[in-house]
């Protein structure tokens, strides 16, 4: 089974343990570990696959943590730098579901590409440009670009999610063109239905899907939350449902469904894009996966594992 490498930011949740409050009256927080990239790549190693987490947490207790939770959920974190101080997030969950969301930011956006040591990235591994941060300044944005021009050279498998964050990007059109510049040589590009409007500048989501192939992308997944997830390749279209489940907090269900979607992949002998029967298949197990992280609140301690996402067959 092939690496799947995850490029991005490693943080702090402080998740309010009060119920259906903002950050404003929310007096109660637990210490959990978050980050998009790192994310995926526990969904990964969960679900009984092989990922290399690529990043920088503080050389704090903090990052200590973090790096312990990540070796607990088997992720390899030997491209893993601890300088400085952690990044922080405070995060409360509304009577919704949804997220109230404060950032401080901190080491991770001062990962370095001399950090990388490439030798250890394989021709037929895959990479995954996931991360909520890395567009907002550099060392990491120029790390992150100096990554895809490496994986273009090297011609592998690229997975792209730009995860906007509204309260981070201060410039929505430069994001966007940047955005663009990664769904141009992306093989998987998963989006949810406000990045793929702001990203096409269509409403129609199918015409947004041909839009972002157009762009380059050879297979695009809009993910409808409850009602499922939008598949597009350039021959073909179609809605894949998900499944059923009592929403507690939706904190990584976009990341666990990426995460599931490359652990697919990386277990499969073919070439991508592969045949569009196929490619439902792994929409439909990966939108249980993302459905089933809501049943909990955290993003990696509520990751399901194969025999979790089984018993939904």
């Amino acid at each position: 089974m092939r690496n799947v490498f995850c490029i991005g930011e490693l943080l702090i949740d402080f998740v309010c343990r009060n119920t259906n409050v903002s950050l404003v009256n929310g007096s109660d927080f637990e210490k959990k570990a978050g980050g998009a990239p790192a994310n995926v790549a526990a969904t990964i190693t969960k679900l009984g696959g092989h990922a290399t987490f690529m990043g920088q947490v503080g050389n704090d207790p903090f990052g200590e943590f973090l790096e312990q939770t990540l070796q607990h959920a088997h992720v390899d974190t030997s491209m893993l730098i601890k300088d400085k101080q952690t990044t922080l997030a405070f995060v409360s969950i509304d009577q919704n579901g949804e997220r109230d969301f404060t950032f401080m930011r901190g080491a991770d956006g001062e990962y370095h590409f001399n950090s990388i040591d490439l030798s250890k990235i394989k021709t037929n591994d895959l990479i995954h440009f996931g991360s909520a941060t890395a567009l907002l300044s550099s060392p990491l944005k120029d790390t992150y670009f100096q990554l895809l021009q490496h994986a273009r050279e090297s011609d592998q498998f690229i997975s792209f999610d730009p995860n906007y964050r509204n309260a981070l990007i201060t410039n929505t059109e430069q994001f966007i063109q940047d955005c663009l510049t990664f769904i141009k040589h992306a093989h998987f590009v998963k989006v949810s239905q406000e990045e793929a409007i702001m990203l096409s500048k269509e409403s129609d989501l199918q015409q947004s899907a041909l839009k972002l192939l157009n762009h380059g992308a050879k297979a695009v997944a809009i993910t409808l939350g409850k009602d499922g997830t939008l598949l597009a390749t350039k021959d073909k279209q179609t809605i894949v449902p998900s499944i059923s489940i009592q929403q507690v907090d939706t904190t990584g269900a976009g990341d666990a469904f990426v995460g599931a979607m490359l652990y697919q992949i990386a277990k499969s002998e073919q070439t991508f894009p592969h045949n569009f029967e196929d490619l439902t298949t792994f929409i439909s197990f990966a939108n249980k996966v993302g459905a089933l992280t809501c049943k909990n609140y955290g993003a990696i301690a509520s990751l399901p594992s194969l025999t979790d996402v089984k018993a939904y067959d």
